[in-house]
């Protein structure tokens, strides 16, 4: 869920994984975009869990392979904007 939309350099939203057995396990993100020079964007994605087992319970099920998927479909996208 967004909670906040500031185009175009942040969004801040929460993130339930349901990886787990149990529901309940919410993070929240904050994504920033930052331009560089020669058309490049920086970005940077901090998230907050609601304690260390979820952090790790996350990253044990799959949320860095995850989170590299998604990058690999954005830079995919990106692509095909910059071809026009």
């Amino acid at each position: 869920m967004n909670h906040e939309v500031l185009a175009p350099e942040r969004l801040i939203d929460t993130f339930e994984f349901e990886g787990l057995p149990e529901k309940g396990h919410v993070s929240l993100e904050t994504l920033r975009l930052e331009e560089l020079p020669d058309g490049r964007t920086k970005l940077t994605i901090q998230v907050v869990f609601q304690s260390i087992a979820d952090r790790d319970g996350m990253l044990q099920g799959g949320m860095e392979e995850g989170l590299n998927e998604s990058h690999d479909r954005l830079d995919e996208q990106l692509e095909k904007m910059k071809k026009g």
